[in-house]
């Protein structure tokens, strides 16, 4: 068969129309719809197979009926009851979900679940897939080449946290053998060289997981960990492309964590761009490219760009013309409601920091009124150099890619940018302590 066929049969199914999904990333993308016919099926059917993974038929009140596999022959059959009992499935031509639902039979044959319904079977093998059930520990301990796409994928449920007996004993604040050797043993139930693993739920939750992990260990260098990952991905070259591109998509989104946004031009610039790792949507190759020279450049330890823009008066000032030990570059809007609430905040930083620290404010505006803005800068008397950004001779939005306000970079004399996207309290401690360092 060269398409896909679908056959679906559920008792007491009031519905009319149902809807087969896939997973994907955390969520579901729809594959397909299907009416009831005079038989009572929904049939399913394409001329295009579809890609392989975990499926599951839902309602459109949002009911989930059952997760099952589509894998190598397309051609499925089931027959359901609804109550979320697997015995009241039937199969046919699918040795794939025969097996699968044999699994969840058995899980459900315990006598603590004996009356739990497996609708959601994802939610349920996350939080139950247990080394200590000898099912499981079965598929555990198989060879991995051997595995159908059902017991991998099972496999991968198993939780790292089976491990924790060697590091629940150790202290958080240093990092000892023991956290290496969790973090070592974090994917060995996945086979990265299956990219079918991809269109299942647990995937991208290990993904994420791992990520948490690390992040939560002081003193560990993401870097080397984020790159061991992707080089345990390169078993598969599919699953090479989504983990690269899963970490960037991650990594992009908290860009204001700078170990993150640091990770994500890592990730761009050495490995995609140069075609170490090809990209798994070639069509955002431009966009990614662009925006990882932007983040590029603003990087903690880069040079701050130079900003030329007219102040209150109209006069042109520089951003490279401030003279001062410290520069707090300020972007914000007079309509920016916290903005307005942290005002009192920046104007006592200022009065703290100015004479003692030799520091100096430079507020780039980006309100789009400048009659606005002038009367706001003049009714709160705000002491520092204040410019309109829209009147500017440089796109402030571009060179710091400014995606909210107040946003915020400490620079030194050199315009070096020593610290970004903190609190105003956080801003203080960096120049104590750095100036405590340069007495020493």
């Amino acid at each position: 068969m060269q398409g896909y066929s679908i056959k679906v049969k559920i008792s007491d199914c009031k519905d009319t129309l149902l809807y087969l999904n896939h997973y994907f990333e955390r969520g579901i993308i729809n594959d397909d719809t299907a009416r009831r016919n005079p038989d009572g099926y929904f049939i399913f059917e394409g001329k295009t197979k579809l890609d392989e993974g975990l499926y599951y038929i839902s309602s459109d009140s949002k009911k989930r009926y059952i997760d099952f596999f589509i894998t190598g022959n397309q051609d499925i059959s089931f027959e359901y009851d609804g109550a979320g009992r697997v015995k009241g499935i039937t199969t046919s031509d699918s040795i794939e979900n025969r097996n699968y639902f044999k699994f969840l039979a058995y899980l459900q044959s315990n006598a603590d679940l004996k009356n739990q319904a497996l609708n959601d079977s994802v939610q349920y093998l996350l939080n139950h897939t247990d080394l200590n059930n000898p099912f499981i520990k079965q598929i555990h301990d198989k060879p991995g080449k051997s595995l159908s796409l059902n017991e991998k994928y099972i496999k991968a449920c198993i939780s790292p946290a089976v491990y924790q007996h060697y590091y629940l004993n150790q202290k958080r604040d240093a990092i000892q053998a023991p956290f290496g050797i969790f973090l070592d043993h974090f994917f060995d139930n996945f086979d990265f060289s299956d990219a079918r693993l991809i269109n299942t739920p647990v995937f991208t939750q290990r993904l994420d997981e791992f990520i948490d992990t690390v992040s939560a260990i002081p003193g560990l260098s993401m870097k080397a960990e984020v790159d061991r990952l992707i080089a345990l991905s390169a078993a598969g070259k599919r699953t090479h492309e989504f983990v690269a591109w899963h970490l960037i998509s991650r990594f992009k989104t908290y860009y204001f964590l700078p170990e993150y946004e640091e990770l994500y031009v890592h990730i761009v610039k050495d490995f995609l761009e140069n075609g170490k790792i090809a990209w798994y949507y070639p069509i955002v190759r431009e966009r990614e490219l662009a925006q990882a020279s932007k983040f590029e450049s603003i990087l903690i330890g880069k040079t701050a760009k130079n900003l030329e823009i007219p102040d209150t008066a109209g006069i042109f000032q520089s951003l490279y013309s401030v003279k001062a030990r410290y520069t707090l570059l300020l972007f914000w809007a007079s309509t920016c409601s916290h903005c307005r609430d942290e005002m009192p905040s920046f104007i006592k930083f200022y009065k703290d920091f100015h004479k003692e620290y030799d520091l100096e404010i430079f507020a780039v505006s980006t309100d789009t009124s400048i009659v606005r803005w002038k009367s706001y800068v003049h009714r709160h008397q705000l002491p520092w150099t204040n410019v309109f950004g829209r009147k500017g001779l440089q796109s402030y939005f571009h060179l710091y890619n400014i995606q909210s306000t107040p946003s915020i970079f400490l620079l030194d004399d050199k315009k070096t940018i020593l610290a970004k996207y903190l609190k105003l309290e956080e801003f203080g401690e960096k120049i104590r302590k750095r100036e405590l360092g340069n007495r020493k």
